[in-house]
């Protein structure tokens, strides 16, 4: 709980958590259907975050196509997310803490999700935090 609050924080500090929810362009300009800001936290790394829209898929994420794949997929759960096959991965204690916020499809996304490390979030999530 205590690195969800720290990752919450930061993103407010830093100003990228309100990001999604700041229109740009003119009135007139329809917003794009999904727009998420996606931030992964570990300790010793610290935060990598990005942001990008899919229909089409546009932005910063470098596999936002394959992304938006696999959140339609999921039908924009993000606890959907992942093959569904268990992967293989170490017992390693390195904590990851992964947070999406936004909206997918005109609907609000608030998810924040910890891992006990990167390879578990890769399998339970597929490229979705893999930026």
């Amino acid at each position: 709980m205590r690195r969800t609050r720290t990752l919450m924080a930061s993103l407010f500090a830093s100003g990228l958590l309100a990001a999604p929810l700041v229109g740009a362009g003119t009135a007139s300009a329809a917003p794009p259907e999904t727009d998420l800001l996606l931030a992964v936290y570990q300790q010793g790394s610290g935060i990598d975050s990005t942001r990008f829209s899919c229909d089409p898929a546009t932005g910063e994420h470098a596999g936002a196509q394959t992304a938006c794949g696999e959140i339609e997929a999921a039908g924009g759960d993000f606890e959907q997310l992942g093959t569904g096959e268990p992967g293989i991965c170490t017992y390693e204690y390195d904590p990851v803490t992964v947070a999406a916020f936004g909206v997918y499809r005109g609907e609000p996304v608030e998810y924040v999700e910890e891992f006990p490390n990167r390879c578990v979030m890769e399998n339970e999530t597929g490229t979705v935090f893999s930026f």
